[in-house]
This record gives C-alpha cells, structure tokens and sequence, in this order.
C-alpha cells in the first residue's frame, strides 16, 4: 500500500470516529436538557409524565448513536409538557 492510500484511510477512519462523536455529544446535551426540564417549577403529573416517556427511547438513541431519534424524542417529550427546547 502506497503511503498515500494510508493516509486517506486514517483521514477517513478520523473523519469517521469524528462524527460519532459530535452526534454522542448532541444526542447528551438533549439529554441534559431533559434533565434539567425535570426541575422545573411546578411541573405537572402530565408534563412529568411526558418526560418519563421520552426518557427511556433517548437514552436507547444515545446507545445506538442515532442522534436524530435521540433528538425528537427529546424535542416531543419537552414538547407535550410545555417546555420549549433551547
């Protein structure tokens, strides 16, 4: 294998592992967001609720890397109780 080729695959390999990290990242700063929504001033049993529900599919999300389910069912559970996504 030519040096060349060898640096292409590692560029690919490190843009690769580089993706999976930023995606990791998004999918826990939703998280938190969805923590801290649980403190929240007098939040309701639905909102509560709302926010058990979306919980357990991020948190599985995050375990698969799929950011983007991670991120909807952060945005739907904050969603349906009340709380605007920042």
């Amino acid at each position: 294998m030519s040096h060349g080729v060898s640096k292409i695959i590692m560029f690919a390999a490190a843009i690769g592992l580089a993706a999976t990290s930023v995606a990791k990242a998004d999918c826990e700063s939703d998280l938190l967001q969805l923590e801290a929504a649980y403190k929240a001033p007098n939040l309701a049993a639905p909102a509560k609720a709302a926010l058990d529900q979306a919980k357990p599919i991020a948190v599985a999300a995050m375990k698969k890397d799929d950011d983007a389910s991670c991120h909807k069912a952060v945005a739907d559970g904050l969603t349906k109780a009340g709380i605007a996504m920042k």
